[in-house]
């Protein structure tokens, strides 16, 4: 069975690091912060609500899908993330794109699981 396909696409930490492998063996082997905590103090709150929302929904759909699901995180200031951002038709952020057709804007985990549920998973 393939994984399912989620592609999420919003302005990350401009400090939130470059191999999130790398980054996530440091954090566990305590030699900083965690990689979505690093910088988030420079933001404002609100923004660093969301954004810690948005990284703990990541963690959730990992821990409870695991193999299942391919999480793939697009920052529409980059090349890729923009050019995602006009094929998706994605004006608001975060946006949920799963397998390439269904979309979920928000933070809406409850729908985000229908549409997963509705994928397969």
């Amino acid at each position: 069975m393939q994984p399912v396909r989620v592609e999420v696409i919003s302005p990350l930490p401009e400090g939130w690091g470059v191999c999130l492998t790398c980054e996530a063996m440091m954090a566990r082997a305590n030699l900083g912060k965690v990689p979505y905590a690093r910088g988030l103090e420079e933001y404002p709150p609100d923004w660093q609500e969301d954004f810690q929302r948005l990284s703990d929904l990541f963690l959730e759909l990992a821990a409870r899908h695991g193999e299942n699901i391919l999480i793939r995180i697009w920052d529409p200031r980059s090349l890729q993330g923009m050019f995602k951002s006009i094929r998706y038709g994605v004006r608001r952020y975060p946006t949920f794109v799963v397998n390439g057709h269904e979309k979920v804007t928000g933070l809406d985990a409850a729908l985000l699981e229908q549409v997963l549920r509705s994928q397969g998973l």
